[in-house]
């Protein structure tokens, strides 16, 4: 075998190994951001509290994603400041904090099945219809 085949044999072996060494480091860093983000929105629900209090303040369909509903929550004078939304299957899956200068987002939107706080659909339900209700 010549001496150039066997450098690109070597060099074949050396990417196959460095790409399967790169498996394990992208599930470790999906994992840390779906960390990241649902400890923003634990954040933004908590600050929420009870889904049904009277600071709740409107409901829209998420934007780009007709399966996601979303409830907001006035705070002060911002009638949006909180915001969570969730997908059909009570999945939380976005949580909004607008009540500073700047909005700041959770989002697992590109990865649902990374949710680990589920909510109870059909209270979300009846209180969307609530808010539905002519006034």
């Amino acid at each position: 075998m010549s001496r150039t085949r066997t450098r690109w044999i070597a060099a074949g072996v050396v990417v196959v190994l460095v790409l399967l060494a790169l498996i394990p480091i992208g599930r470790w860093e999906a994992r840390r951001h779906a960390n990241h983000e649902l400890s923003g929105i634990r954040t933004v629900l908590a600050a929420i509290g009870r889904f049904d209090g009277p600071k709740l303040a409107a409901y829209r369909q998420g934007v780009g994603n007709p399966g996601l509903d979303c409830l907001l929550y006035r705070r002060g004078s911002n009638p949006f400041a909180l915001e969570f939304c969730f997908d059909g299957e009570g999945r939380v899956l976005e949580g909004y904090d607008r009540r500073g200068t700047s909005p700041r987002i959770w989002s697992l939107r590109e990865d649902p099945s990374a949710s680990t706080i589920h909510v109870d659909r059909s209270q979300l339900e009846s209180l969307i219809a609530r808010l539905q209700q002519p006034t």
